[in-house]
Order: structure tokens, then C-alpha cells, then sequence
């Protein structure tokens, strides 16, 4: 990719404004403490974006007009797939994108004083060099995946990519130009393939959940790889999480258990647990919005019957015997699953912001990522192995299915495709609120209609340019090439 110094770049890693913490407030000399390997691993912990990118959830099928609760403009931009330019703040796609560059040039500036650092463990280094190349990469993926269109191979040349940063900032006239999305696919898999054999879960203190351990690494290039549409790659990168085998008690939790409590706190401390092997990768996000059923446009009643309703199999694949037919309630209509619990970060002794622990990588997706990818490379049965492993911790009894019971259920395509919507129907119940429908969205073509409070109709197609959401328009106007519509 061309990098030319031309204009001042504000929009990248200096103005990733997070409220009161401008980046622009750090203390320019900071990179002067950077003496020692430890050092370098408290810098990295701010390598994680704190930017939800909860607000993909509006643009699905799982959201709808709730009249009763609070809505802003910003929301109902979201909502109707229009560019968001009312807000620049939490719940944004600008603040996915400041959080996300603010992020990964914590990683780049430690990849830039790594080989100064004088030291004594090459283990060490080596550790600290593999968690900020995939932080790098996994930041640069996520911005990819919500501004960019999905990954075809003949297109993927031609299609807009997203600035991929390398290095600090080290001028104050910056243009960075966006390349293609094969082009930033291939940085983001040569940082992650150059990763993976550096990590070293021994020097992430107690869980290690909060940072790119082993087991996250392998969901992440699980995931990009069947982002990809690199399916046996999917495959390898999966086994080497979940095993060879159908999957065990450590890639999956009981979800039962899990929604078993008294409130809605307690649910969701079950549900974010970093002692549970399933969560491989927790981080914090702020968001005024996630965790709070009154306000945006979100699941209701409806919607939760919709999505559990299937009866594939009587007594088997049913609302009535799903663990996850959670529909909390909100305002008069909105519905929830209680999986976020609220955390508030003060500021002052009485304002601050709310947040909350997202596991931003669970071992169930890689489950459903292997599935897919057995379905499409025609490995059926290994496909629904790997569901009826999964089955039973998901369905009181037990959920077990045959090809016949699938492809009898759904009324049109061929076995491949009906099996291909059956795996994206239970993966949208199992990842309800938690952004992944959006990309699958995207991915197969699916078409959404919305329906606004007034009774207005907004339309996205199966191929639509505006599943690419638009860039920030700070960043246009700073010389960032806007997507096209």
C-alpha cells in the first residue's frame, strides 16, 4: 500500500476521542519509559479497542422499531442504513473506527521499541512481538469487516480496503490511502500467520482471557479464514481449538446453566466468566446502549418467537425446549437476552460512562465457523456431528437431528444451501446481540427490510453497497475515499 504524507490525518490513532481520554492529552514523550519488556506489556493492555460495534445489531433482522423506547438520531440512522453523522460517540461507527486506530498504534508502538529493548528472555520478547502483530491484525480485521464490503474472490481486488498501519505516526501531515480489501486481507493474515508461533500464554497474568492467548488465536484465524471463504484453512485452524473430534465440554457451556439466576446481574456474570473455557477472549467496551433494553431498536416479543420457533423436529428444536429463549423484558415491547451486565466507570464522583466485558471470541463460534466449512467443502456428516455434539447443551432434549430432518424443514435450495441456512439460523440464536448476524448477513447475501415506528420501509438488498458502512466523515474529510453508493 502507498502511504503519502500530504494532509494532517486526524481521523486515524491521534483524535480517537473516548470522551474526557483524548489521545491527543497522552503525554507526547510516553514512548521515552519504554526501557523494559514490561513496559511493553502494559502498553499492549491498551492495544484492545474499547469501542462496541453493538450497533451492527440494528442493521439485522433482529432488530426492530420499539416505539416505546428511547430512540436518537444516531440510532434510527443505524436503523434505516443511512450514514451515521448525527453522533460521533459511543455505539458509533466513528468511535468503532477512532477506538480500533487508537488501538492498534499501541500496538505499532511497541513493535517499534521492541528490538531497542535491551533484555534477557527472548521468550518474552517473542510473546510481547506475537500479541501486538494479531492485536494489530484483529483490529484491522474488525474495522474491515463493519466499513468494507464481505470478502469475494473476484472482487476483492477492486473492492475498498481500509488503511493498514504499520508503524507510528511520526508526522503531522499523514494521507493514507485504502488500498484494496485483498490487499488488506493479505496484511492481516501475514500479521496473524507471523503471530501465531510467538504467542506464549505463561506471561498473561491470571486468566489471560483479557489478551490474544493461544486459544483466541486460533478462533480468530478461524474466523478469517471462513471470512475468506479459505474453508480447509477454517477447518485446520478450528481443529486446533476444538480437537479433530465432535466438539468436547470445553469449546461449549451449558447455556442452561448459564441463564439459571435470580437477576439479571447474575445471568450475565455467568455468561462473561473468564474461568469458563468457552470465553477465549473478553474485552471491555463501552456502550451506553448494550446493556440497557429501554433505549435503541433491538429484538421483541416477536422476534424471539420467530427466531426459536423451529420445530424441525418435534420436542426436539423448539422454543419450548431452547435454554436460549431468554426474552427479558425492556421497555413495554423490547426483548433481551441478560447477557451483558452494566459496569460504570466514573469520572467524576457523579458522571461518568457505562460499559461492559464483551467475550469478543467464543469456542461456540469456532464450532459453527467449522460447520459452515465442513458444509461448503460437502462434508456433511462431519457438519452435523459437530451439531448433535453441540445440541444437547443448547435443547432439554437434546436437539438431535438427521440430514432428512433439515432438508425437509427448509422448502427451497439445494441439501447445501438448506443446510447452509439451518447452521446460520442456530448460529443466529446463539450469538443474539452479540454483532456476528450482521457479518453472516453479509456474507450470504441476505436481504433485510425495516420497518420504522411511522411504518416507513427501508430496504437493504442481497447485494447492497451499503453493507459497507460508510466511513466516518471526518475521515472523508480528511482524504479518506468514501464508499461508494
Amino acid at each position: 500500500m502507498n502511504y503519502k504524507h500530504k494532509i494532517l490525518s486526524i481521523f486515524v490513532l491521534l483524535l480517537g476521542l473516548t470522551s474526557c481520554d483524548s489521545y491527543l492529552d497522552e503525554t507526547p514523550d510516553n514512548r521515552q519509559e519504554l526501557k523494559t519488556l514490561e513496559n511493553l506489556q502494559e502498553l499492549l493492555v491498551s492495544a484492545y479497542s474499547e469501542g462496541s460495534y453493538g450497533f451492527i445489531e440494528w442493521k439485522t433482522d433482529n432488530a426492530v422499531a420499539i416505539k416505546d423506547n428511547s430512540q436518537y438520531d444516531w440510532m434510527t440512522e443505524n436503523f434505516q442504513f443511512k450514514p451515521v453523522v448525527s453522533y460521533e460517540g459511543q455505539d458509533t461507527p466513528n468511535y468503532l473506527w477512532d477506538n480500533n486506530y487508537k488501538a492498534i498504534s499501541h500496538s505499532n508502538q511497541v513493535l517499534a521499541a521492541l528490538p531497542s529493548i535491551k533484555h534477557n528472555d527472548q521468550d518474552m520478547a517473542n510473546a510481547i512481538k506475537g500479541e501486538a502483530l494479531i492485536s494489530r491484525a484483529y483490529n484491522h480485521f474488525l474495522i474491515a469487516s463493519v466499513f468494507c464490503q464481505t470478502y469475494e474472490e473476484a472482487s476483492a481486488s477492486t473492492d475498498l480496503g481500509i488503511p493498514y498501519i504499520t508503524a507510528p505516526e511520526t508526522a503531522l501531515q499523514v494521507k493514507y490511502e485504502r488500498g484494496t480489501l485483498k490487499e488488506t486481507y493479505d496484511m492481516v493474515e501475514k500479521d496473524l500467520l507471523e503471530a501465531l508461533p510467538l504467542l506464549n500464554d505463561q506471561y498473561f497474568k491470571g486468566s489471560g482471557k483479557y489478551h490474544f492467548n493461544k486459544r483466541a488465536a486460533y478462533a480468530f484465524a478461524s474466523r478469517f479464514y471462513l471470512f475468506k471463504k479459505d474453508y480447509e484453512k477454517c477447518i485446520e485452524y478450528s481443529n486446533l481449538l476444538i480437537g479433530t473430534g465432535v466438539p468436547t465440554a470445553n469449546s461449549m457451556r451449558n447455556m442452561g446453566a448459564v441463564f439459571s439466576g435470580n437477576n439479571f446481574k447474575e445471568i450475565g456474570a455467568q455468561f462473561i466468566d473468564v474461568q469458563d473455557p468457552s470465553n477465549l477472549l473478553v474485552v471491555r467496551k463501552e456502550s451506553g446502549y448494550v446493556t440497557r433494553g429501554t433505549r435503541g431498536y433491538r429484538s421483541d416479543a416477536t422476534t424471539f418467537k420467530t427466531l426459536y420457533k423451529l420445530t424441525i423436529q418435534v420436542g426436539q428444536i423448539s422454543s419450548e425446549s431452547d435454554t436460549r429463549y431468554q426474552p427479558w423484558g425492556g421497555s413495554t415491547d423490547a426483548r433481551y437476552q441478560p447477557k451483558f451486565p452494566e459496569y460504570f466507570r466514573y469520572i467524576t464522583a457523579t458522571t461518568g460512562y457505562p460499559y461492559y466485558i464483551h467475550p469478543e471470541l467464543r469456542a461456540e463460534e469456532v464450532i459453527f465457523n467449522r460447520m459452515e466449512a465442513y458444509v461448503m467443502t460437502n462434508k456433511t456428516d462431519a457438519a452435523l456431528a459437530d451439531y448433535n455434539a453441540f445440541a444437547p447443551t443448547r435443547y432439554k432434549k437434546g436437539g438431535q437431528l438427521t440430514l432428512k430432518n433439515i432438508t425437509a424443514y427448509y422448502p427451497n435450495g439445494t441439501e447445501q444451501e438448506k443446510l447452509i441456512q439451518f447452521v446460520l439460523d442456530e448460529k443466529r440464536k446463539e450469538f443474539l446481540n452479540e454483532g456476528l448476524r450482521w457479518w453472516d448477513v453479509k456474507r450470504h447475501n441476505l436481504p433485510i427490510t425495516h420497518i420504522d415506528v411511522t411504518g416507513d420501509e427501508y430496504k437493504l438488498e442481497a447485494k447492497d453497497l451499503k453493507k459497507a458502512i460508510q466511513v466516518p466523515a471526518k475521515a472523508i474529510s480528511q482524504g479518506i475515499q468514501a464508499n461508494p453508493r
